[in-house]
């Protein structure tokens, strides 16, 4: 399996904190099927600015150097959506935003409590620039738990998103769990990857969320989840696996009691 959200650089924000501790974490993943983490730093977030790739390439080397053949941890970050994405954006190799393995697919969050207006069109001019925006973790964001359709617009524009897999095994909460289960069933989930942060409080494990999805979605659903897809972002290849984004009719029948 491929982790493209993962905590794992030491000594950054909010991974872990030695060279010790991250070589543990990042075995205890690949004990878990995990050959392949993509490393994603925060960027941008108050004291977390992470700003200067040449140092966390410098880590990303020594973690790699540390661990040997595998698992293989590639570049990447984490964006704290703003106003200034698309500038950044279009900054390239000189700028803070690192595409993951430096090729076409940007993950980036949004405050937990909410999707600024300007969310679409920022994310469709970014798309035009030639980067595939990853929504990270909409499960755990208020907005999107509340109406599913506001991650269909940006689906719709050209993002993917990337559910947390302790979102689908209950570790954060009947309501992201809920939420999971609606972006299934909206066709809006493309990727289910860890956020690991260390090996207790958030381990890097995507077997218990595989074995969710293969009992819940389906082999199709498993394979495109956690194999087809992440090689492909790895890669910067097209993902193959893209359901149709429909609504439900749960999610129906909620704007309708809404608009009441």
């Amino acid at each position: 399996m491929i982790d493209i959200h993962h905590h794992c650089l030491f000594g950054v924000d909010e991974g872990p904190a030695d060279i010790e501790s991250a070589v543990a974490q990042c075995r205890a993943a690949l004990a878990d099927g995990i050959e392949t983490i993509v490393a994603t730093p925060h960027v941008l977030r108050e004291e977390w600015a992470n700003d200067d790739p040449a140092d966390l390439d410098r880590r990303l080397l020594k973690l790699n150097t540390a661990l040997g053949v595998r698992p293989r941890i590639v570049p990447g970050c984490e964006y704290w959506f703003g106003p200034d994405a698309l500038d950044l954006a279009t900054l390239g190799a000189t700028g803070p935003l690192v595409a993951i393995n430096r090729l076409r697919y940007l993950l980036l969050e949004f405050n937990p409590l909410d999707v600024p207006p300007d969310a679409r069109s920022v994310l469709y001019e970014i798309t035009l620039a030639g980067l595939t925006p990853v929504i990270a973790h909409p499960e755990r964001n208020r907005i999107f738990q509340e109406n599913p359709g506001r991650l269909e617009e940006l689906v719709r524009v050209g993002c993917l998103s990337q559910i947390t897999a302790m979102s689908l095994t209950g570790g954060f909460g009947p309501k992201a769990r809920t939420a999971c289960h609606d972006f299934f069933r909206w066709g809006l989930v493309h990727l289910v990857a860890t956020d690991a942060h260390s090996i207790v409080s958030r381990p890097p494990i995507l077997s218990r969320a595989r074995e969710v999805v293969r009992r819940e979605w389906g082999s199709d659903a498993e394979m495109g989840l956690f194999v087809v897809n992440p090689d492909c972002v790895v890669r910067g290849l097209e993902t193959p696996y893209t359901p149709e984004p429909r609504r439900s009719s749960r999610g129906l029948w909620t704007r309708l009691a809404e608009a009441f």
